[in-house]
């Protein structure tokens, strides 16, 4: 199946999850505190809105627990940080803190729901940044180690867990290095954004004007500003990426580009059997899911290694 058909499953996936979740039963608790729509800029910042807030998963008497900073997928327009709760409850069941990160979002152009107004490039990014910069101060409040943050996201959550750890900029702004970072865990993204746009010309070339351009702007000077693929330098914080058989082109790509380079602290987990979709469905819905698993171990294994 053509690599472009990653855009279709993903505003797909944005506009059904709400369905997928009706056919779920709701999970009991587990003694989890969820401290809910908690903005990360401060009282009065022009940028706080119902989209820059955090949700928040707490075990029971939580003490210094490892942190999970999560971004939801949806094409960067569709993003909805409550649809990842149920993702979210399972790993905060392992014993960490977990939360879910809302951004701003660029127009939807595409669907059944199109939106004109929007943001582009780099905004999603200085809000992740932000919401970083939030938890780092705060989460000792919710029973969370501000050294020991772990940030990872899905598809277009993918792309930007990846670029706010390699493009020192936006953790900069802060004051952080992205040393503040203890690891990443990019799930079914692409991170190079011209080729990423050159497969969506391919397959649909309204993709260029009504998703690549509205996201990245027009230029190619543009979209390698938002590519991880260009900041390698910057490279220093573990990773663990997850593809499935729709972004497996796009990880290869950064994986090799990472390779080239000579780096070896990350590991690549290739989903092949699932699709953009289902690699979604059985990480937030499965009681027991081995994708899931490989991040509880990725995060444990960090911690025991780096000592933090």
């Amino acid at each position: 199946m053509s690599q472009t058909l990653v855009m279709h499953y993903s505003i797909k996936l944005a506009f059904t999850i709400y369905c997928f979740m009706l056919s779920f039963a709701a999970l009991a608790q587990d003694s989890l505190s969820e401290s809910l729509n908690i903005p990360y800029y401060p009282n009065g910042h022009e940028l706080q809105s119902e989209l820059t807030q955090v949700n928040i998963l707490s075990p029971e008497n939580a003490s210094d627990a490892p942190v999970f900073m999560w971004i939801g997928g949806g094409a960067w327009a569709y993003v909805n940080r409550h649809q990842e709760m149920d993702l979210c409850r399972k790993i905060a069941r392992e014993g960490m803190v977990v939360v879910s990160i809302g951004h701003r979002l660029s127009p939807a152009l595409l669907g059944e729901n199109k939106r004109e107004e929007g943001i582009k490039h780099p905004e999603h990014v200085k809000d992740v940044a932000a919401a970083i910069n939030w938890v780092h101060e705060h989460i000792s409040e919710y029973g969370g180690n501000p050294a020991q943050l772990f940030i990872g996201g899905f598809s277009s959550g993918a792309h930007l867990s990846a670029l706010v750890a390699m493009d020192e900029r936006y953790l900069k702004a802060y004051g952080h290095e992205t040393s503040v970072l203890s690891g990443i865990i990019p799930v079914g993204g692409g991170y190079d954004i011209p080729d990423y746009a050159k497969a969506m010309l391919e397959e649909d070339p309204s993709l260029i004007p009504n998703h690549i351009n509205v996201v990245f702007g027009e230029t190619k000077e543009e979209q390698l500003d938002a590519s991880p693929t260009e900041y390698l330098d910057h490279f220093e914080v573990p990773m663990l990426m997850l593809s499935e058989s729709y972004t497996y082109p796009f990880s290869v790509i950064f994986e090799q580009a990472l390779s080239d380079k000579g780096y070896s602290n990350f590991e690549v987990l290739n989903c092949h059997n699932e699709t953009h979709a289902s690699l979604w469905k059985k990480m937030s819905f499965q009681e027991d899911c081995h994708y899931r698993d490989h991040i509880v171990r990725f995060i444990e294994t960090q911690i025991s290694t780096n000592g933090n």
